[in-house]
């Protein structure tokens, strides 16, 4: 199973009421920054959007509307599109039998409000936290891998270990071919978003910010399999694939972090952060369900922290406890460094 936490990311939005015309043109997705929190076992939620005139049914759903309301505001929707969108988890069934998206699309007045609310927590929690956070950077060269950090910072902590304190993907919702959430913000953030690939067992895990700087995912899940199963890569052929890479050695060892569970440095800093940054962030979230239009208060909650972590992101950046890898300014020139990005956490990342 692969495992997308996107980026792509995680709330502010207020319902749109009264009745959209025909003639008001929707925004096209691909000017919107779709950010997708999710599991995907058959297909992820953006591939239902991207179909047909789906995008629009959905936007026009943001106010809660029949199919005959719909179609009568000049939404043109056939009944496969609409058995595709229910089976699919993207609208859903309100208390008066009308239907909405269960996606959050934020307008532009909205999306500023949420970032402005994300930049002051996280700034509230680096002022706290910046010492640890050196800290951190320091475990994490003693433990032999500092062009890891900004993987094992992002990736392990920030978009891992710390999901298992506040939501996982099922604890959200589970559809066809997905679990998770998927929201919709009016324009892209003009700081960093990294993501998060998970392969085999969500414990082979990818730092990246364009999601084609890796080999196949046939391959990773390979190669993840045969480190859970081995520790190293054994299949010549698979060497060969990944050699390219930075991944392995001639041999099949990884090049890039085994995590194991530990009573060490490392293991100690992260279960802190989990801690304080999961009791800041839920102080803050109280009043984004109502303020926002967002039903769930945990995809309130997962919508908010996408932010809230790409800003903390932005501010080690800045202060340069951590540096972004080669890999990820220029892939091409840099494929050879693929193992900068990576590690392997036996158990899985949300053990």
């Amino acid at each position: 199973m692969n495992c997308y936490f996107k980026s792509l990311a995680f709330a502010g939005m207020l319902w749109a009421t009264g009745s959209l015309h025909a003639q008001e043109p929707v925004r096209p997705y691909d000017q919107w920054e779709a950010t997708q929190f999710v599991a995907v076992t058959v297909r992820q939620p953006e591939d239902y959007v991207r179909l047909d005139n789906n995008w629009e049914i959905l936007y026009n759903l943001r106010t809660p509307r029949t199919l005959d309301e719909l179609r009568t505001a000049g939404v043109e929707c056939s009944d496969s599109q609409w058995m595709l969108l229910r089976v699919a988890g993207l609208i859903q069934r309100t208390p008066d039998k009308k239907w909405k998206t269960t996606m959050p699309i934020l307008d532009k007045e909205q999306t500023a409000s949420l970032r402005d609310l994300s930049e002051e927590i996280a700034r509230s929690i680096y002022g706290k936290t910046k010492a640890d956070f050196a800290s951190l950077a320091e475990a994490i060269d003693e433990m032999g891998f500092a062009g890891n950090k900004l993987s094992l910072v992002f990736s392990y902590l920030l978009d891992g270990r710390m999901w298992t304190k506040l939501t996982l993907f099922e604890d959200i919702d589970n559809n066809l071919g997905w679990s998770g959430c998927y929201w919709a913000l009016y324009e892209p953030r003009e700081g960093s978003k990294f993501g998060t690939n998970g392969f085999g067992e969500q414990d082979l895990i990818l730092t990246y910010i364009h999601s084609d700087i890796a080999p196949a995912n046939e391959l990773m899940d390979r190669c993840a399999e045969e480190l859970a199963r081995s520790g190293k890569v054994t299949d010549a052929r698979l060497i060969a694939r990944l050699k390219p890479y930075g991944m392995v050695d001639g041999d099949g060892n990884p090049l890039f972090p085994v995590i194991k569970q530990a009573d060490d440095r490392f293991h100690q800093l992260t279960d802190k952060f989990v801690d304080a940054i999961s009791s800041e962030l839920k102080a803050n979230c109280g009043s984004l369900k109502t303020r926002y239009g967002i039903d769930k208060e945990n995809v309130a909650m997962v919508v908010l922290y996408h932010e809230v972590m790409w800003d903390l992101m932005d501010l080690l950046i800045q202060d340069r406890v951590i540096a972004v890898p080669a890999i990820l300014n220029d892939a091409t020139a840099n494929q050879g460094r693929l193992n900068e990005v990576l590690f392997f956490v036996k158990g899985g990342l949300m053990q």
